[in-house]
């Protein structure tokens, strides 16, 4: 139940934190705030996280298969077109 609740809090800090660089971007548009936070939240920092806390990562993504991958990938583009 604590690392549950450890998960929530980490996950509140993360979300809350997203907007705290627009102060420092007001010039930018609507959009492209949301581009750069997009490509850090969900292409950047995940296999960073990853590489930092999986031992041998890259040699597991190396080892898997390519179908397994891009079914991975179909399966995610879906989502976020659906989601």
């Amino acid at each position: 139940m604590l690392l549950g609740i450890l998960f929530h809090t980490i996950g509140g800090i993360a979300s809350g934190s997203f907007y705290m660089p627009f102060k420092k971007v007001k010039a930018w548009s609507w959009e492209v705030f949301w581009l750069f936070g997009g490509l850090f939240s969900w292409l950047i920092a995940p296999f960073v996280a990853a590489w930092l806390t999986v031992p041998d990562f890259n040699g597991i993504i190396g080892a898997t298969e390519g179908h397994v991958k891009a079914f991975t990938y179909l399966m995610g583009l879906l989502w976020g077109i659906g989601g």
